[in-house]
């Protein structure tokens, strides 16, 4: 059964537009608020890791960046969870870590540096891999421990949790 009640001209087209225009106005506030906290996470990202003393590189790789109602938070270094959580890096059998006065050695793996390396296995003390012609280039270790200096997750956090006020900003038009 079907019941309707008309009261004089019909209302439904400006319901209509009322409803609609409401309906814009919500789906423009949260893209708003949704970019308003991508923004957020990454300013704020970026400068936790730069209080952590990290590099320029380190802090240029975390991105926020929204799509409609989604922000998606990525770090371009594959190794970016060592710093948010802290680890222990074990050798197999050990880690060659370049010495920081060989310019050469920056940045290149030991097995991939040009050139001839040689061993140097002194006693009580890390041994070294040697250049021709007596060069350290790399001392080796065991394990070396990554002490947490990120707080990423726990910004993702705090932003997420100001999202319904960002987006009441947003619907008043701040």
């Amino acid at each position: 059964m079907t019941i309707a009640l008309n009261y004089g001209p019909s209302l439904a087209p400006q319901f209509k537009a009322l409803v609609d225009g409401f309906a814009e106005k919500t789906v423009a506030a949260t893209q708003a608020a949704t970019q308003r906290a991508a923004t957020e996470i990454e300013n704020l990202g970026r400068e936790n890791i730069r209080a952590a003393g990290s590099s320029t590189r380190l802090q240029d790789g975390f991105h926020a960046e929204a799509t409609d109602t989604t922000i998606t938070v990525t770090h371009e270094a594959p190794f970016w969870i060592e710093f948010e959580e802290g680890r222990v890096i074990r050798g197999r059998p050990l880690l060659w870590i370049p010495l920081s006065f060989a310019t050469e050695a920056q940045g290149v793996k030991a097995r991939d540096f040009p050139g001839l390396l040689g061993r140097v296995d002194r006693a009580g003390k890390a041994p070294l891999l040697i250049a021709p012609g007596g060069r350290p280039m790399y001392f080796g270790k065991e394990t070396i421990t990554i002490q947490k200096k990120w707080n990423l997750r726990d910004i993702v956090r705090r932003v997420a949790d100001q999202m319904d006020q960002f987006y009441k900003e947003a619907l008043k038009g701040g």
